[in-house]
């Protein structure tokens, strides 16, 4: 193996311990958590839940990277993967936006009957869910964390009963996002343990 390549390999195992804090999935857990309940309990505004979790992402990204680095130290990574951070982080962004529309689109599918009795009608209950799904898969890709395709096929089954019982959209993002802040939980206080803040920090 060359030394490029030795680098390389060293960078990406790196990068993905990184983002083994389990904040960004204790924050995608409480997210989906809040939205399900607010589709299950404050049904008039369910479409609407997503704005909350849209506001605070950035917030949640930097105070992430201040809470890592005063663990971790600073690490500069090399240059083509400073340019996939950027890429990545517009994209997610993005998504975050589209998944907001389309959740809104769904709740006015699913209250408000604006398709007659047809397949997608039949499928409404689901969408939201299988939604995030994509989303948490494309967290997977992103952030090379892998546990994300857990949480996807968490959703994806949650939306698949969902559809099949006639049940609220929100409770497969209720209790996928239990399972989720959990996990996040448990990896945070195992990350803090294991990565105490040096004395001259």
């Amino acid at each position: 193996m060359s030394i490029g390549n030795s680098l390389q390999s060293m960078e990406q195992s790196a990068y993905r311990r990184a983002y083994s804090d389990g904040i960004i999935d204790l924050f995608v857990g409480i997210s989906f958590l809040w939205i399900g309940a607010a589709w299950i309990w404050l049904p008039d505004y369910g479409g609407l839940a997503g704005i909350l979790p849209a506001v605070f992402v950035t917030v949640a990204i930097a105070g992430r990277k201040q809470f890592v680095e005063r663990r971790l130290g600073y690490v500069r990574w090399s240059e083509p993967r400073r340019d996939k951070e950027r890429r990545n982080l517009i994209m997610l962004l993005g998504g975050g936006v589209f998944l907001l529309l389309m959740s809104v689109l769904v709740f006015l599918v699913v209250e408000d009957s604006l398709v007659d009795e047809t397949m997608l009608d039949l499928l409404a209950p689901g969408l939201l869910a299988w939604l995030l799904a994509l989303l948490a898969l494309g967290l997977a890709l992103l952030l090379e964390a892998w546990r994300f395709v857990f949480y996807g096929s968490a959703l994806a089954a949650g939306g698949l009963v969902t559809a099949l019982l006639d049940a609220n959209p929100g409770w497969p993002l209720l209790g996928s996002g239990v399972l989720i802040a959990i996990t996040g939980l448990v990896m945070l206080v195992l990350f803090v343990k294991s990565h105490p803040v040096p004395e001259e920090a």
